[in-house]
């Protein structure tokens, strides 16, 4: 079990984000980050497109989804025990399934990413829910950053923030709820990991550098709740969750407790690219 303080557990309890330094090695930064490299190139070859051709959505990221049903190397990134059991102390839940694994690799001159809560586009009620935001390489606010909203989560739902489907989203950062608090910049060191609530506020900066921003995000759902809503979700539909009834099943593995062993990949893989919701 990897051992997080107590301040870090008050921090994201308060804030709902916050950093854990140095929870991968260099040598596993490397190795995990050539394993997803990997994978977004299988994936997007065939993308010649450049940035200004792409939809707005697409100008904030490439994003390749459940890299870990498609590759062995990255599966243990996304089962990493030390990343599932930093994310059961933040939440203080004893078992998590895994939600979701993506790449989101902001290109060059990629456009800042809309300011958004990601719980809302789920199903999901109020189930805790977690996502680790690992980068490859170092991260300023010139290659696009994240920057969060501090105690945004305690707030809950707000408006959805439609950030695949219009080129003028709701303004969540003016929601009356949130009192007129602003963004906080969040730099990280490669090997670390920011982690931020499901309800939290976030946004990342614009890549105003000639390198892609290499990142990697878990998802982390906690186990034992019900499925709120019967709208469209892939991970639910694929595994026949039922509104109601507990939210398991092919596709949403036990990430903690560690298995015994990885899980085998689902037989039907399914969508692996594209928008989160």
């Amino acid at each position: 079990m990897y051992e997080i303080s107590a301040t870090i557990i008050d921090d994201f309890s308060q804030n709902g984000f916050v950093v854990t330094e140095n929870v991968l090695t260099p040598e596993e930064i490397a190795r995990y980050g050539a394993a997803v490299d990997r994978e977004v190139n299988k994936r997007t070859v065939d993308d010649t497109r450049t940035v200004a051709d792409k939809s707005t959505y697409e100008q904030s990221f490439i994003q390749c989804m459940r890299l870990w049903e498609t590759s062995a190397v990255v599966r243990e990134l996304s089962f990493h025990p030390a990343l599932a059991s930093i994310a059961s102390q933040l939440l203080s839940e004893p078992e998590l399934l895994l939600w979701q694994d993506q790449a989101l690799y902001k290109e060059p001159g990629g456009r800042e990413t809309t300011p958004h809560q990601d719980q809302p586009f789920w199903p999901i009620g109020d189930a805790p829910l977690v996502s680790a935001w690992i980068p490859f390489t170092d991260v300023t606010i010139e290659s696009g950053a994240m920057a969060y909203v501090p105690g945004s989560h305690l707030v809950g739902k707000l408006k959805v923030v439609d950030i695949t489907h219009t080129t003028d989203p709701y303004d969540i950062l003016n929601d009356p709820a949130l009192e007129g608090r602003a963004a906080e910049t969040t730099e990280v060191k490669a090997g670390s990991v920011i982690w931020h609530h499901g309800f939290t506020v976030h946004q990342a900066h614009a890549n105003n550098t000639e390198k892609v921003r290499r990142v990697f995000t878990t998802v982390y759902l906690a186990r034992g709740y019900p499925r709120a809503k019967a709208w469209p979700v892939f991970p639910l539909d694929r595994a026949g969750v039922g509104v109601g009834e507990l939210m398991e099943g092919e596709g949403m593995p036990q990430v903690w407790p560690t298995p015994n062993k990885l899980p085998e990949p689902p037989a039907q893989r399914g969508q692996t690219t594209g928008p989160q919701q």
